[in-house]
């Protein structure tokens, strides 16, 4: 082949290339989407028996010259690629990815540092009931060397003895 037989070649399978190319972020688009679906449905983003599915399809529609294991190794690096651009969408919304901020978050909370690496104790009541219950279980605590205390806001168990009390009362607000 004359070299300008192979520049012409050449310059189509750069344009194919360039098709191949849009034709993946495509389907990297779509897999975001899938993502974001599989996230508020609390799916897992990974499923092997789609994976499987997929790479029987393309084995069954294989024409060559590619052998199909060939093909199949290609796609399983194209899996493996969107999953991750799956999991790269979801550590972008959480703010303590270890992808995005590797090094320890440390809070000072007067004078107790959080995150340091060091075992803290934090205790209190499930649900804050009174001043005195809660200067009760601090006083209790402070003895005992717990500096920090934490009073849950709600108990269903509460809840539902107001109900009782109030019996009818209750619906008509």
């Amino acid at each position: 082949m004359s070299n300008n037989k192979v520049d012409l070649l050449r310059a189509e399978l750069d344009e194919v290339n360039l098709k191949l190319l849009d034709l993946i972020n495509e389907r990297a688009s779509l897999v975001q989407e899938i993502g974001k679906v599989k996230g508020t449905q609390g799916v897992n983003r990974f499923d092997p028996v789609r994976e499987r599915s997929m790479l029987d399809h393309i084995a069954a529609n294989n024409n060559g010259p590619f052998e199909t294991s060939t093909l199949q190794h290609i796609f399983k690096q194209i899996f493996k690629a969107s999953l991750e651009l799956q999991e790269e969408d979801n550590s972008k919304a959480l703010l303590v990815s270890r992808k995005k901020h590797p090094e320890n978050t440390i809070v000072n909370l007067k004078g107790e540092q959080i995150g340091d690496g060091e075992q803290r104790l934090i205790m209190g009541p499930c649900a804050v009931e009174s001043y005195e219950q809660v200067y009760t279980v601090a006083k209790a605590l402070k003895e005992r060397g717990i500096t920090l205390l934490r009073g849950g806001a709600s108990n269903l168990v509460h809840h539902l003895m107001i109900f009782k009390v109030l019996e009818r009362k209750g619906y008509k607000f």
